[in-house]
C-alpha cells in the first residue's frame, strides 16, 4: 500500500479533564471537549435503546467503552466492540461480571470467527442492529481503520442479505395477510399463452436510457414487462408497458413505484403475494397475484411463482412461465457504471447522484471491461444464469454492452434484432382477463372471510393446547411432583405435540416459519448428549412459549385481515357509510381506495340514502374531495426513508473507507474509476475535492508517476489536508527529495499532533535551521519527557554542533528515564 502507514504508539496522554487516552488514536479530540459531553451527543440516544445488537469499530483508547459501562446497557441489548490489535495490546480494560453476557471486546480475527451466530443473527433478522464507527475511528488519519470498517461493514451486510434470503421474514407475512382481499386472480391465467413470441422485459439500469428511444419507436411490435419502479418512466416517454411486476413489501415501495398509477386503465399489474399493500390497495386496475393468496398455504404448485432475490429476477421467471421463446433484457444492468451510477435517469437514485461509497466487487460486462457490483446483485445474476440453464429451449438476450456479463445470457445490439407486429397490444392482454364485477368480489371476500375464520378458530386452539403444555411443564417442574406423574405429563405433553402438528398441520408450519425469530431463539447450542432432564424441560417451555407467543401475534393479523375484508364488502354496498370508509382508507394510509370506490359507484349521489338528504350529500362530497386531495398529496411526496438510506451508503465517509481499501489492494482500475467520477463532484463538493484528489494521486503513484502524484497533493487547498495526505506529501517529498514540501507537510502536522513534531524538528536540522530544530525537541520533550528516544536523537544533535554540554545533559535525560540505557551510558562515558 503506497499509502503512509500509521503509527500506532504506547504512549498516553492525560487530558485536562482527567482522561487517559492514545494520542496516535485520537489525537487531540479530547482536550477541548470531554469524551462523556462528546459521546452523549453522538452515541447516547442509540446506545440507550432495548434489544438492539450494537456493532463499534474502535475503542477511542477505552474511553468509549469505559462510558458504556457508565451508562448500563440497555435490556436484552448486546455491545460488540472490535479493535486493531495494535491498540488492543496497549489496553486493560475490565469488563464488569454482570455485562459478560452483554459486552464483547475482538479484533477482527476473534470476531469472524463468533460472527454470525444464531443469537446474533435473530438481532439482524429483526433488524434491531446499527453500526458504529468510534470517534478514533471516523477520523482519518488512521488507515487501519478505515480497512477494518469496510471489512466490519461487508461481514454485517453479508450476514443481513443472508438472514433476508434464508429465513421467511415476517414482514412478508404481515403484507400477504393484508393482500388477502386483493389477491383475487392467479398469475397462472397467463401461463403457456405465448409461445412462439417475443417479450422484452425492462428494469431500471442505466443501459435504459441507451434504449429508450428504440422502444418507443417498436412498442407496437413489443411485448413489454417492466418493473414497477420505471413504469413511470415509460409512461411519460409514451410506453404502455404490458404488464407491471412489483414484488417490494415495504411501505416506502408506493413512493418509490407510484408512478405505475398513471398506467392503472392500460397496463396490467402481476404483483407478489406480499408486495406493499399500500401499492396493491389503493391500485384501481386489473392485477394478478404470484405464489399463494392465504398465508397457510406455504406450497401452490398450481400459481406462478416469485422468484428473487431481485423484481428483475421476478419479471423474467414470469416472462418464462408464460411461454415466451425469446426475452430480451433491457435495464438489466447489474452493476455500476463507469460514473457510479446503479439506476436510470430521472430515478430516486440518479438525482442524489452517484453512489461512489459502496464496497463491492469486479465483474465482466459484455464488452469485456470491469464493473463493479454488490452482494444482492451478484445474487441476481447467479439466480438469472439458473433460470437461463433451467430453461435451454428460450433464447435470453440483454441489449447492453455494459451490463454484467450472465452465463446463459447473451448480448445482442438492438440493430440485429428482427420484430414482426405483436399479436397482443395493452389492451388486449387486458381483454383476457376476467373482468371482475362487484358480485364477484363480493363472494371472493365472503370465501376469505370464512377461511380466516377458521384460522382464527385454529390458533386459538393452538394457544390452549400450548397453555395446557405450560402448565403440565410445570407440573414437572414442581419439586413435588412424583416420578409416575411426570412421566404421565410428559406423555400428555407428547400428545398436545402431536396433535399441533398433525390436526394443524399447515398452520403450524407457517406458526413456525412467521415465528422463526421466536423459535431460533431458543435454540440451543449443547451438544444432544449434554442435554439433561432440566435442559430439556425448559427447551420444551421455550417451544411452547414461542407456540403462544407466535399464535396470538398471527391471531392480530388474522383479526386485522377480517376488519379489511368487511370493509372492502362496505366498500361494494350502496348503504355503506362513505365517512366510515374514509376514516378506515386514511388509517391504513390508503386514500387512493377512494378512486376505486368511485369506479363501483359511478351514480352515488342517486342511491336512496343520499339523494334526499342534502346534508349527506353535501358531507359525502367533502369527504370525497378531501381524500382525493390527500391522495394527490401521497403521490408527491418524496420517499424520505428510502432516500436518507441511498444518501447514507453514498456518504462520502464510505467514499474514503472505499478509496484506502483500493489504495491498500493497488487496485489501478478502481482508483481511476474514482478518481474520474469524483472528479466533477469535487467542483461543488469540498469533501468530494480531497477525496478526488486522494485517489488521483494513488492512481499516479501506481503508475509510477511520483512527481505528479506529489503536484496533485499539493495543488489541494491547504484547509483540506489532512492527516492522510500531509503524511503522504511527505513521504513522497522525501523520496523525492524535496525537503520544502517535506517540511511544510510536517510543519502543519505537527500544529496539532506531537508525535510528528520530533520529525518536524528533523526536517528543520535538515535545512539547516538549527535554533528552530532544537526549540521543537525541547518543546517535545518538556510534553513527554519519558521519550527515550527522542532525548538520544537531541543528544546526537548535540554532538553534531558541538555543544557537547547540551548533549551530556540530554544523554542524563534519557537515563533518568531509562537507567539502564547503554546508548546514553556509551556516550557519557565519551563525552
Amino acid at each position: 500500500m503506497h499509502l503512509a502507514e500509521s503509527n500506532i504508539q504506547s504512549t498516553f496522554s492525560i487530558s485536562r479533564f482527567n482522561e487517559y487516552y492514545l494520542p496516535s488514536v485520537n489525537r487531540s479530540m479530547f482536550e477541548s471537549i470531554d469524551s462523556k459531553t462528546q459521546y452523549d451527543k453522538k452515541f447516547k440516544e442509540d446506545f440507550a435503546k432495548e434489544d438492539m445488537l450494537q456493532v463499534i469499530v474502535g475503542l477511542d483508547s477505552g474511553l468509549l467503552v469505559n462510558y458504556l459501562i457508565e451508562q448500563g446497557i440497555p435490556k436484552g441489548s448486546i455491545f460488540i466492540f472490535i479493535e486493531l490489535d495494535a491498540v488492543l495490546k496497549l489496553l486493560n480494560i475490565d469488563i464488569p461480571t454482570d455485562l459478560k453476557d452483554n459486552l464483547f471486546i475482538y479484533n477482527y480475527d476473534e470476531f469472524t470467527k463468533i460472527f454470525p451466530s444464531v443469537t446474533y443473527g435473530i438481532y439482524i433478522l429483526k433488524n434491531n442492529f446499527k453500526h458504529h464507527r468510534s470517534l478514533g475511528a471516523t477520523s482519518s488519519h488512521l488507515p487501519e481503520y478505515s480497512i477494518l470498517n469496510t471489512q466490519i461493514i461487508k461481514s454485517l451486510e453479508a450476514e443481513h442479505l443472508e438472514q433476508n434470503l434464508n429465513s421467511s421474514q415476517q414482514k412478508y407475512f404481515e403484507e400477504q395477510f393484508k393482500n388477502i382481499s386483493e389477491n383475487v386472480l392467479p398469475a397462472s391465467l397467463l401461463a403457456n399463452k405465448f409461445i412462439g413470441h417475443t417479450c422484452l422485459v425492462v428494469a431500471g439500469g442505466p443501459s435504459l436510457d441507451d434504449n429508450i428511444d428504440w422502444i418507443r419507436r417498436n412498442s407496437q411490435s413489443l411485448f413489454i414487462i417492466a418493473v414497477s419502479r420505471i413504469a413511470g418512466k415509460l409512461y411519460k416517454e409514451g410506453i404502455t408497458p404490458h404488464i407491471i411486476v412489483s414484488v417490494d413489501p415495504y411501505d416506502f415501495s408506493f413512493e418509490v413505484n407510484r408512478g405505475m398509477m398513471s398506467l392503472a386503465d392500460s397496463s396490467l399489474f402481476v404483483n407478489s403475494f406480499h408486495v406493499s399493500s399500500r401499492l396493491l390497495g389503493q391500485w384501481p386496475g386489473k392485477s394478478l397475484f404470484m405464489d399463494n393468496k392465504y398465508p397457510w398455504q406455504l406450497e401452490n404448485t398450481q400459481n406462478i411463482k416469485t422468484l428473487g432475490p431481485t423484481v428483475t429476477n421476478a419479471s423474467v421467471h414470469l416472462a418464462t412461465k408464460m411461454g415466451f421463446s425469446n426475452i430480451l433484457l433491457t435495464g438489466v444492468d447489474l452493476c455500476f457504471t463507469n460514473t457510479g451510477f446503479t439506476h436510470t435517469k430521472d430515478s430516486v437514485e440518479s438525482t442524489l447522484g452517484p453512489n461512489l461509497g459502496i464496497m463491492g466487487e469486479w465483474v465482466e460486462t459484455y464488452s469485456g471491461e470491469k464493473a463493479e457490483t454488490v452482494t444482492q446483485l451478484k445474487f441476481a445474476m447467479e439466480a438469472l444464469a439458473g433460470e437461463a440453464k433451467a430453461n435451454p429451449k428460450i433464447e435470453f438476450f440483454n441489449l447492453s454492452l455494459n451490463a454484467a456479463k450472465v452465463d446463459g445470457i447473451h448480448y445482442k445490439n438492438i440493430e440485429q434484432i428482427i420484430l414482426s407486429p405483436s399479436d397482443y397490444s395493452p389492451s388486449q392482454l387486458l381483454s383476457l382477463i376476467p373482468e371482475l364485477s362487484s358480485e364477484d368480489r363480493k363472494q371472493d371476500n365472503l370465501t376469505s372471510k370464512n377461511e380466516i375464520k377458521r384460522l382464527i378458530a385454529t390458533l386459538t386452539d393452538i394457544i390452549k393446547l400450548s397453555e395446557e403444555a405450560l402448565d403440565l411443564s410445570r407440573q414437572i417442574e414442581d419439586e413435588k411432583a412424583t416420578k409416575n406423574k411426570a412421566q404421565k405429563n410428559i406423555y400428555k405433553i407428547e400428545v398436545i405435540d402431536k396433535k399441533i402438528n398433525q390436526n394443524y398441520s399447515s398452520v403450524a408450519t407457517l406458526i413456525k416459519t412467521y415465528g422463526f425469530p421466536e423459535f431460533a431463539a431458543f435454540l440451543t447450542t449443547k451438544k444432544t448428549g449434554d442435554w439433561d432432564p432440566k435442559h430439556m424441560l425448559q427447551m420444551t417451555v421455550n417451544y411452547y412459549v414461542a407456540f403462544k407467543k407466535v399464535s396470538k401475534k398471527l391471531l392480530l393479523l388474522a383479526e386485522d385481515a377480517q376488519e379489511r375484508l368487511t370493509h372492502r364488502l362496505s366498500e361494494l354496498s350502496q348503504d355503506a357509510d362513505l365517512e366510515e370508509l374514509v376514516s378506515y382508507w386514511r388509517k391504513e394510509q390508503h386514500q387512493g381506495r377512494v378512486n376505486i370506490w368511485l369506479n363501483n359507484h359511478a351514480d352515488w349521489q342517486t342511491y336512496s340514502t343520499i339523494k334526499n338528504n342534502s346534508k349527506k350529500l353535501e358531507d359525502y362530497n367533502k369527504a370525497l374531495i378531501a381524500i382525493s386531495h390527500e391522495y394527490q398529496e401521497q403521490l408527491s411526496i418524496k420517499p424520505k426513508e428510502y432516500i436518507d438510506t441511498v444518501k447514507k451508503s453514498a456518504s462520502m465517509d464510505n467514499v474514503f473507507e472505499k478509496i484506502i481499501v483500493l489504495i491498500r489492494d493497488n487496485d489501478h482500475t478502481g482508483l481511476i474509476k474514482m478518481a474520474s467520477n469524483l472528479k466533477d463532484i469535487a467542483k461543488e463538493d469540498e469533501s468530494a475535492r480531497r477525496l478526488y484528489h486522494l485517489a488521483y494521486s494513488h492512481q499516479l503513484l501506481l503508475e509510477h508517476k511520483q512527481s505528479q502524484a506529489l503536484t496533485v497533493l499539493l495543488a489541494l487547498d491547504e484547509h483540506l489536508q489532512s492527516e492522510v495526505e500531509l503524511k503522504q506529501i511527505c513521504l513522497l517529498a522525501l523520496k523525492l527529495g524535496n525537503i520544502d514540501a517535506a517540511e511544510y507537510a510536517l510543519s502543519k502536522l505537527s500544529e496539532n499532533i506531537d508525535e510528528y513534531i520530533p520529525q518536524h524538528a528533523h526536517i528543520l536540522k535538515l535545512q539547516g535551521k538549527l535554533q528552530a530544530s532544537i526549540n521543537l525537541y525541547l518543546n517535545y520533550l518538556d510534553k513527554y519527557p519519558e521519550d527515550v528516544t527522542i532525548w538520544l536523537k537531541l543528544g546526537s544533535f548535540m554532538i553534531e554542533i558541538d555543544q557537547p554540554e547540551s548533549a551530556k545533559a540530554a544523554f542524563y535525560h534519557a537515563l533518568q528515564a531509562d537507567p539502564n540505557n547503554a546508548v546514553a551510558q556509551d556516550y557519557i562515558s565519551r563525552l
